[in-house]
């Protein structure tokens, strides 16, 4: 009845996004899927909590050092992982997609494993999670391109821990020098053709763009790549890695993802390079976006 449906959606709006995740993963009997881009350590401890040793984990999530000098996901969740039962973290760089999933029952949508996307925070984020099975052609296809994770390890942990170290210390620097008046400028992209840059990258005299673009991206991959004969997944790859690695570039990137006007884009920019003229302003924003959309277009909305 109209009634009954009504009641229960009032119920479903009183159970948080986490309680929900819980009661799917109390009904496990065999295995357990927690694939989140984002995890913070005192939320898997409270979803790890309902789950009995003897069933077995698969976590899936990405560390990139910008998030983690963020405090957007925690590298804790290693040690988590490490020191509970037939519990495995691995590694997917470009993930995105939040699948929890219980034998053969999921919940998929917006959520990560973080106490505002859950409803566990005083702010707290507006999300979905939706019930699926594993038989759905989507999940299924899901589940094949998650084989492509690699195990975490403890130097993995290691070299993510100091790379986020020092974009913490960049940072630093970075507002030291300009509290002290010192004349430094953060890198910026020059070529206005990122999404010619794998050819450029192959044959630094490629045709396929104009000359003075063309040495625009010989000057930005000299700056960002010394590795050669990349394919050009593992070369999207390492451009990802490298552009997380400048403070300015990673904190942009931060911030477009969650959905910026141009206007605050220019703000962002005169912040990095206070060197530019207003009209090369407004391009260096133009450049930076193009550079966002090519090689991180799963994490812009």
């Amino acid at each position: 009845s109209c009634k009954s449906s009504s009641l229960w959606k009032k119920a479903k709006l009183m159970i948080s996004e986490g309680e929900r995740l819980k009661i799917l993963l109390k009904s496990a009997q065999k295995q357990i899927l927690l694939c989140s881009p984002f995890i913070k350590a005192n939320v898997l401890e409270t979803i790890l909590f309902v789950v009995p040793d003897s069933i077995p984990v698969r976590i899936v999530t990405r560390w990139r050092a910008n998030e983690i000098a963020m405090g957007i996901s925690d590298l804790e969740v290693f040690d988590l992982a490490n020191n509970r039962p037939k519990t495995q973290l691995e590694l997917l760089n470009n993930l995105h997609a939040k699948l929890y999933l219980a034998d053969d029952d999921c919940l998929v949508g917006s959520a990560n494993l973080t106490g505002s996307a859950l409803g566990w925070s005083i702010q707290n984020n507006i999300e979905i999670l939706v019930p699926a099975r594993t038989t759905d052609p989507d999940i299924a296809s899901l589940l094949e391109q998650l084989d492509c994770a690699v195990l975490a390890t403890s130097k993995t942990r290691a070299e993510v821990e100091a790379v986020a170290a020092s974009f913490e210390l960049a940072k630093f620097f970075k507002t030291e020098e300009l509290a002290n008046g010192n004349n430094v400028f953060v890198w910026l992209p020059s070529c206005a053709a990122p999404d010619k840059l794998y050819e450029i990258y192959r044959d630094r005299w490629t045709d396929v763009v104009a000359k003075g673009t063309r040495e625009d991206g010989v000057a930005d991959l000299k700056n960002l790549l010394t590795k050669n004969g990349l394919s050009r997944a593992e070369f999207k790859s390492a451009m990802q890695d490298a552009l997380l690695m400048r403070p300015a570039i990673a904190s942009i990137a931060e911030r477009v993802s969650r959905g910026i006007t141009n206007q605050v884009g220019f703000k962002l920019i005169e912040r990095a390079r206070p060197d530019l003229t207003e009209q090369d302003v407004e391009k260096q924003w133009r450049i930076v976006k193009d550079w966002l959309s090519v090689f991180f277009e799963n994490d812009m909305h």
